[in-house]
């Protein structure tokens, strides 16, 4: 207890020493572990006018120098600085804000185009990594819009590692593996329009750009060609982002065309025998979740991988086309933003109770952000 009192002291003393409080409250009855809090530059700048990118820091509460980004939203100026919080249930966390040498930060999220993999755009952080496919695979004829995964159980980055030429990322080798087969579907939770009870799905994206690059959030939007859907034509911007030290990427959908309302739908592909769809019990619905039946892609136990799929607003629920489909009604350019996130059983979603847990509580948090002060 007296080294908490000490250190607290120390954050209390660098706060006061030109800096500012920031108070990060949780409202839940569940505590809240490096999870992300954002600031916006402006009011960071209302506290400390004369702070830059290049100078901010975030003070922890045992005085050390807490990781730090500043977020550009593909600009060039900075919008807000993020960091990561950890907060008790019900409690309260102070962190300083202040000018100086900000340290040098290891990634732990990152992506990036692909070109020498026939244009994948792949991305991670240290629990997860995700690709999408892009113009030179469609051009071989291999054409697909969903989310693909690839399962990990190191907090290293491996992005790099495994698009390395000869290394076989199909493989466990003891970091993860690609098991997970998209195809021409939406794979992992990926968004597509939903008109006349049908998926009108879109090829590969034709343009990227990132919007943020770690080390705490990796941003990125992706453009498609324009799609057939029933009578009418629609173009698709999606915009991805994941933080370190979650499952969970948050999607925003952007389709515009000759419409005025259209049903959309995110699917998670239906694998047979073996899988589930978890019961998780909300009302309204506003959360799905998948777990796969046993993955026996060359080796006889890859493990299983789940899915979760969290919206803000009530959904519509239905298996159908091969799909557990959540469903709502969008309009003509309007933006629409849900999450996504995967798990898997030989890292640390061993089960599919855990696996509903994980997804029941990224609803809870979504609903309840942490508060965040800056005095």
């Amino acid at each position: 207890m007296k080294k908490i009192a000490l250190l607290l002291a120390a954050a209390a003393l660098l706060v006061s020493c030109g800096g500012v409080k920031v108070k990060v409250t949780n409202p839940l009855k569940i505590a809240r572990t490096n999870e992300t809090v954002e600031i916006r530059w402006n009011d960071l700048l209302a506290k400390l006018p004369k702070a830059t990118p290049q100078d901010i820091i975030v003070i922890a509460p045992d005085g050390s120098q807490q990781p730090s980004q500043v977020i550009y939203n593909g600009g060039t100026e900075p919008q807000a600085l993020i960091f990561q919080a950890t907060v008790p249930a019900n409690g309260t966390t102070t962190y300083g804000l202040k000018t100086g040498v900000r340290e040098s930060y290891p990634a732990q999220a990152f992506g990036r185009f692909v070109p020498e993999r026939m244009d994948d755009f792949a991305w991670e952080n240290n629990l997860i990594a995700h690709r999408m496919y892009g113009p030179a695979l469609e051009a071989t004829g291999e054409i697909s819009n969903g989310i693909d995964v690839w399962l990990k159980r190191t907090d290293s980055l491996i992005i790099d590692k495994w698009y390395q030429p000869g290394f076989n990322y199909h493989a466990d080798r003891g970091e993860g593996l690609d098991c997970y087969k998209v195809g021409r579907t939406l794979g992992a939770g990926a968004m597509a329009p939903y008109e006349k009870d049908s998926l009108w799905l879109g090829n590969n994206f034709i343009r990227y750009k990132v919007l943020d690059n770690g080390p705490i959030r990796t941003a990125f939007q992706l453009d498609y060609a324009p799609f057939r859907v029933d009578t009418f034509t629609v173009t698709e911007r999606r915009t991805i982002s994941l933080d370190a030290n979650t499952h969970f990427n948050r999607i925003t959908e952007v389709f515009t065309g000759d419409f005025d309302k259209m049903k959309v739908a995110a699917g998670v592909v239906l694998r047979g025998p073996g899988g589930k769809v978890l019961d998780i019990l909300n009302k309204p619905i506003k959360m799905v979740g998948y777990w796969e039946p046993l993955n026996t892609d060359n080796e006889p136990d890859n493990g299983h991988t789940g899915i979760g799929l969290v919206f803000p607003f009530e959904i519509k629920v239905e298996t159908r086309l091969g799909y557990l489909l959540a469903s709502t009604t969008i309009r003509d350019g309007e933006p629409l933003t849900y999450q996504m996130g995967a798990g898997w059983s030989k890292s640390d979603v061993p089960t599919s109770e855990e696996m509903t847990q994980l997804i029941f509580d990224q609803s809870a948090k979504s609903t309840h952000p942490l508060i965040v002060t800056v005095q």
